[in-house]
């Protein structure tokens, strides 16, 4: 088999090691999924890629082989994650595509190394933060549906095998005297965040619960639903004023959290009322993000999703405490240390307490998502650009990226990452629909 894998490894801005699958072969799987599918497509057949000099002396220099990406793989192969990782108390997995399943595989079984071998016990991805609070339950108490609740965090991105799979093992684990919680770091859904106040008010002061309903309303009737994920009209829709209207009244309902935290956490329970607490700035964030984008267009929304999400991952970080060690799931574009990225963010903040692992592929193409539709669907295929020694001030879009030269379709600019909602076998560039499936959400 062949590990498509390149990852780079970063730790307070300077690149140590990359690694890379053994190889042995071309095309195949590199492990079966979850549950049975459809057998891949054959593989292309590619001419042997001719390696830069100046590249095969950064690979002899940096490359760590490994036997495969699937979690159920024993530790031996990785142990060098051991003096990668430290004593660092956050470790960040990036993917150069979303959806792709050797990207996924290898970063579960990275969760495992470091749940098992290395006392991790919170696991953190770029998803819907209330949302993700069902799992969480799920993988403690193995309460509800895991596949219903993996759907139920709306993002396409996730609903995979792969993902499935790894939830199944951290139900595993906790349920042999484990402990390692699933949380969501994502703003962009608030609609369940507002609910969580709501009812958090109805239970510790139900005198005022149709005050703050009231007050919540101007944007809850333009949030998610239960029974729909876009609402008929969008918050963005809104004038400049009702926005800042609706926001005022957010700080008031924020404010009298604030002001009865004593009386609300000795109703409710410390842990119930700062839940409420934070679900209501999720709520918030998405305002000021939607603010942004309406000022500023879709890039100054996009930078405060990457402010917003480190905050709440730092939050989250100082919940489990100076004992606790995460590891986080994100995107290259946002565990990326570069300025305005949300690891930037957490780098100032975390310093050497946090290590970042970077993905890409080491050749073929990927399924892309197509923005500019709505509901969000799939795009065209596009091939890997060639390779590149990553930068040394981490930024994945300069991680190894695969030869192109026999890969025909439009390719990607070496800036820019797509999203794949589809499996792709990046040794060969075929296609596999047993791991990525199709969703509305935007990435």
């Amino acid at each position: 088999m062949k590990i498509v894998l390149w990852m780079s490894y970063l730790r307070a801005g300077a690149v140590v090691c990359a690694l890379a699958g053994s190889v042995s072969g071309c095309g195949e799987d590199s492990a079966a999924p979850a549950t049975p599918g459809p057998a891949a497509p054959p593989p292309e057949t590619r001419p042997q890629a001719v390696v830069p000099g100046e590249i095969r002396a950064w690979l002899d220099a940096n490359v760590q082989p490994f036997d495969g990406a699937h979690l159920s793989l024993p530790h031996t192969d990785i142990e060098f994650l051991r003096d990668l990782v430290g004593d660092a108390r956050v470790v960040a997995l990036g993917e150069a595509t979303h959806g792709t399943r050797d990207f996924f595989e290898m970063k579960a079984r990275i969760l495992r190394f470091l749940v098992e071998e290395m006392g991790f016990n919170t696991f953190a991805i770029e998803a819907s933060w209330p949302e993700a609070m069902r799992l969480d339950r799920y993988v403690r108490t193995g309460d509800g549906d895991s596949a219903v609740l993996l759907s139920g965090l709306y993002f396409w991105t996730w609903r995979t095998e792969s993902v499935l799979e790894m939830i199944e093992w951290m139900r595993a684990h906790n349920e042999a005297g484990g402990d390692i919680g699933f949380h969501g770091i994502d703003m962009q859904l608030p609609g369940m965040a507002l609910h969580i106040v709501r009812e958090f008010i109805r239970f510790v002061d139900p005198v005022r619960v149709d005050e703050v309903s009231s007050r919540l309303d101007c944007l809850a009737r333009h949030a998610n639903q239960p029974d729909r994920l876009l609402p008929p009209v969008s918050y963005r829709d809104l004038t400049d004023a009702e926005r800042a209207q609706c926001g005022a009244a957010l700080e008031e309902v924020g404010a009298l959290l604030e002001a009865n935290r004593a009386r609300y956490e000795l109703a409710g329970g410390v842990d119930t009322a700062a839940v409420a607490e934070r679900s209501l700035r999720i709520a918030y964030q998405y305002h000021l993000a939607e603010v942004g984008r309406s000022e500023g267009g879709r890039t100054q929304g996009a930078a405060l999703r990457e402010e917003f999400m480190a905050e709440n991952t730092l939050w989250l970080n100082d919940r489990i405490g100076p004992e606790g060690r995460m590891v986080l799931w994100a995107h290259n574009l946002h565990v990326a240390t570069k300025p305005g990225r949300q690891g930037h963010y957490q780098r100032e903040a975390l310093g050497d307490d946090m290590v970042v692992i970077g993905f890409s592929h080491e050749g073929g193409r990927f399924t892309a998502g197509d923005l500019s539709r709505s509901p969000f669907s799939r795009g065209c295929s596009i091939c890997l650009p060639p390779w590149r020694i990553p930068s040394k001030r981490f930024w994945p879009g300069h991680l190894l990226r695969g030869s192109s030269s026999t890969c025909a379709g439009p390719q990607t600019s070496p800036e820019v990452s797509g999203f794949s909602n589809l499996a792709c076998s990046a040794t060969s560039g075929a296609a596999s629909t047993r791991t990525g499936r199709h969703g509305r959400s935007s990435p």
